[in-house]
């Protein structure tokens, strides 16, 4: 019986000094400010694990999270679009945001960024003016969209967007410099899209070096093309409304009368 115990505490205590499974995020383990759509790495380190393990790297914050990718712990590394999702989509600009790493089939190795670090939104060659947000504009009168262009040089398309989904541009490939395009509202979108009085809508204006074909967004992008369209597209900041203007009967001539 005394062997038994003797043996048991032996057990108990190799056990208890066996070092753990271990993982360490180095990089970006807080204090940075990230420029979203910025090539650069996630880094961790490992020890008392074969490297064969799955590991999921996710990202954490109040503003925004999600999963950013699976990776195998002896990869070391992982190449990153300062704050993509495994989505596609982006994280919204923001403070307080940190990394964290995890054994897929163990949930109790994992790591943290140390400090949070911040999202920043990447500064856009230009800059929507008009209509910002606010506004409610009627169907049929003309309204000016301006804007702003670093530069002043290549073409923009404006696009339409309700509800945050693009239905079509307004009018596309107009000389950046030219600063403003007079719409005239609830004509139908290049693409022959028509729309409707309400609210949600907002403006988006697109920049490119060259007049190019089909530059409306029909969808939504992601990837690399969510990050370009970041640096080279504005929207207005808050949604405005349209109203149908109403019906205003023609006044009969003095003739038509008499007739």
């Amino acid at each position: 019986m005394k062997k038994m115990l003797m043996l048991s505490v032996l057990f108990l205590s190799a056990f208890a000094i066996l070092p753990a499974q271990k993982l360490t995020i180095l990089s970006p383990n807080g204090g940075e400010t990230l420029v979203n759509g910025t090539p650069m790495q996630i880094t961790w380190s490992f020890s008392k694990l074969s490297g064969n393990e799955t590991l999921l790297i996710a990202l954490e914050g109040s503003a925004d999270f999600g999963p950013i990718a699976y990776s195998k712990v002896a990869a070391g590394a992982l190449d990153w679009l300062a704050g993509q999702k495994m989505d596609g989509s982006f994280a919204k600009p923001a403070g307080g945001y940190k990394i964290i790493i995890e054994l897929v089939d163990n949930d109790t190795a994992f790591d943290l960024s140390d400090q949070p670090f911040a999202l920043a939104a990447p500064v856009s060659v230009v800059a929507l003016m008009t209509p910002n947000g606010g506004e409610t504009l009627e169907m049929g009168k003309d309204f000016d969209i301006r804007w702003s262009c670093a530069g002043q040089e290549g073409f923009v398309t404006l696009n339409l967007l309700k509800d945050e989904q693009p239905l079509g541009a307004i009018v596309e490939n107009l000389p950046a410099a030219s600063l403003s395009y007079r719409w005239r509202i609830g004509l139908p979108l290049a693409n022959g899209v028509n729309y409707r009085i309400g609210p949600n809508y907002r403006v988006q204006v697109v920049w490119s070096a060259q007049a190019t074909a089909g530059i409306a967004q029909a969808a939504v992008p992601t990837g690399q093309a969510a990050a370009l369209l970041q640096k080279n597209s504005d929207r207005s900041d808050n949604p405005f409304q349209l109203t149908g203007i109403p019906e205003v009967k023609r006044q009969k001539s003095s003739t038509e009368r008499e007739e």
